[in-house]
């Protein structure tokens, strides 16, 4: 058996091999916390007191996990998002930090109790819609994603929050399935966008671990998603839509160009806190 100091400091030793200090540090202290389910001062207020049995064997079996790549939402078995604690697995992306600036970009342009209509493409652990109507209560959402494993995830987190939101399994690629939606003022998505070229400059927790479908698109066709998002919103003909979207850096004047030249009226991007090009909002009258 050892103290809770000494599990610490053995899987920052361990992850050190696969991640940088500030990395192996982190992760190692969500484990421990996770672990003993003590907050991060209780760490060190008991850090010589041994670990139970049960939470020997729970450190050992997640230590592998983590030596073998696996991100730690997923060994955790939950990840963060605007304050909610989302199931995760490795059927949906881990819901990232830059994702809640889109989420508060759509807040800026909308009171809280506006009856909006939202659809989502690629809900994936349901991270979107479930911030969006935690915030906008009168929303009516319709979240779709392609993958039957990850919705089973996305409707998991909705009822955990209670929150009423229409799941739906389609192939947003597939345009004679947009038949089939009602109307919406606001659609948003953080699609598939990198192209499959770059998966070897990629980390390997990622590449290794986290769903390909939800990540990488075709190398010829890196906005094939952002194509399809413009094409339906202008061919509805029952009124204003807003589109809000998640970029990659690389491509979001080119995303820009495509929106305007669908003929949306007015297309801005936005940088996230680290002065990347990540957000598009795009209006069509």
């Amino acid at each position: 058996m050892i103290t809770i100091k000494q599990a610490l400091h053995n899987c920052i030793v361990a992850l050190q091999k696969s991640y940088d200090d500030r990395e192996a540090n982190a992760i190692s202290q969500l484990l421990i916390e996770h672990i003993t389910q003590f907050t991060k001062l209780d760490v060190l207020m008991h850090a010589n007191e041994m670990l139970s049995e049960v939470q020997m064997h729970a450190y050992q079996a997640a230590l592998e996990q983590l030596q073998r790549l696996e991100p730690i939402q997923y060994v955790l078995g939950y990840a963060w998002f605007m304050n909610k604690k989302l199931a995760v697995n490795n059927a949906v992306l881990i819901p990232r930090p830059e994702t809640e600036e889109l989420i508060n970009l759509i807040k800026e342009h909308y009171a809280c109790d506006a009856p909006l209509s939202i659809l989502e493409i690629g809900t994936g652990s349901g991270c979107i819609a479930i911030a969006l109507k935690a915030h906008f209560k009168k929303a009516n959402i319709v979240a779709v994603d392609i993958s039957e494993t990850a919705l089973a995830v996305a409707k998991e987190n909705a009822e955990q929050h209670h929150c009423d939101i229409q799941f739906r399994q389609l192939d947003f690629l597939n345009l004679d399935e947009h038949l089939t939606f009602p109307k919406f003022d606001i659609i948003v998505s953080n699609p598939p966008y990198i192209p499959i070229e770059e998966k070897v400059t990629m980390e390997q927790h990622v590449i290794q671990h986290e769903p390909d479908n939800a990540l990488f698109v075709p190398n010829d066709r890196p906005l094939v998603f952002y194509q399809a998002i413009a094409h339906y919103a202008m061919q509805q003909d029952y009124g204003p839509i807003t589109i809000y979207c998640e970029l990659h850096q690389d491509f979001a004047l080119q995303t820009k160009a495509l929106f305007e030249n669908e003929g949306y009226t007015s297309v801005s991007i936005y940088k996230d806190i680290f002065e990347n090009w990540r957000m598009l909002r795009a209006i069509k009258k």
